[in-house]
């Protein structure tokens, strides 16, 4: 009788489904969480890749629609661009305004630079070998090189990967008013040549 009875509670046993649906949301419950939260990550990436795009395509053509710059000028450019990007507390941002000219060879030197902090990040007069073409640069006037550096921590991602995303962007662009943007400081004196 009770060999019967154990019997019958192992076959009523198998033959319940009514738990079944919970252990199937609890199986699907994580690949669900990833794809979800995954989708998120990546939406933020490509949303922080599309603004390092456009900052540094703004800085470029702002700078380029000018004849001279003042170094405030230029402080309120790589402002904008801190705007555009947003960066998150602690993100070390480095943005660079170049102007490059041609030397008597044709290769492209360093006319000026200056850099979010306000300094010189490159020498007047130093090789500029960031240049994919040399033959854009026109040997009477100069380009205007914009370069950033966006290290980017998704919010998610980032408690379990420590690297952050780094979009390294550039944009060139050819002044429109003068043949070389001219560098000035802020009385508006003291430009480069």
């Amino acid at each position: 009788m009770i060999m019967k009875k154990n019997f019958q509670l192992i076959r009523n046993f198998a033959s319940c489904r009514k738990g079944m649906a919970a252990t199937e949301f609890a199986l699907l419950l994580p690949v669900m969480f990833t794809l979800f939260f995954g989708m998120l990550e990546t939406s933020d990436v490509a949303t922080a890749n599309r603004r390092a795009a456009i900052a540094v395509n703004t800085i470029s053509d702002l700078a380029a629609q000018s004849t001279a710059l003042t170094y405030d000028d230029v402080n309120n450019l790589i402002g904008g661009a801190l705007q555009i990007l947003d960066p998150a507390a602690g993100a070390v941002l480095n943005v660079n305004v170049v102007s490059v000219i041609a030397d008597p060879n044709g290769d492209p030197i360093i006319h000026w630079s200056r850099d979010e902090l306000g300094a010189q990040p490159y020498t007047p007069g130093d090789s500029y070998t960031s240049l994919n073409d040399n033959t854009v640069l026109n040997p009477l006037g100069s380009l205007i090189v914009v370069e950033i550096t966006y290290p980017y921590s998704p919010p998610f991602t980032s408690y379990f990967v420590s690297s952050p995303v780094v979009f390294a962007k550039t944009s060139i662009r050819w002044p429109r008013l003068v043949s070389k943007v001219q560098l000035c400081d802020n009385n508006g004196a003291n430009c480069t040549t």
